[in-house]
């Protein structure tokens, strides 16, 4: 009987947490923002520090253009069009350490391409480890 009792006081703790908490997602942290174009975050997926994932997202401004946006993580490519002022597009978790976010925007002054690459180390499950980065902007 007791067993029984910890049995179902175990499934009904699970079941109450939520899904971040018990997959190990974290919620987004600021990772940077891009001149004229919006922000972009980051989060990470890690479950009792055996393996790690992570995910880029962006939320463009909502006084910009429309903008599109290209994520590339090892083979995988996944490619969005960004309205401004919508909700954040966020990209799978991935386990590649090396993630890049390209970006492309017209308007009638001309076309802004932006270019993000973020390089994740190791096991970096915490929000004051954020990955390096290197950001490229191409004016007008």
């Amino acid at each position: 009987m007791r067993a029984a009792i910890a049995i179902a006081a175990a499934v009904a703790a699970v079941a109450l947490l939520p899904a971040s908490a018990a997959s190990g997602r974290q919620k987004p942290y600021v990772l940077t923002a891009l001149a004229d174009i919006g922000t972009v975050y980051w989060r990470y997926d890690c479950v009792h520090y055996r393996a790690s994932e992570w995910s880029l997202g962006v939320r463009v401004f909502p006084t910009t253009a429309t903008t599109g946006v290209a994520f590339r993580a090892g083979g995988f490519t996944r490619r969005r069009t960004a309205q401004p002022g919508y909700p954040t597009i966020w990209f799978p978790f991935r386990p590649e350490r090396r993630q890049r976010l390209s970006f492309v925007q017209g308007t009638e002054a001309g076309t802004l391409r932006a270019r993000i690459t973020a390089r994740f180390r190791g096991l970096d499950c915490e929000s004051y480890r954020p990955p390096r980065l290197s950001v490229q902007l191409y004016p007008r």
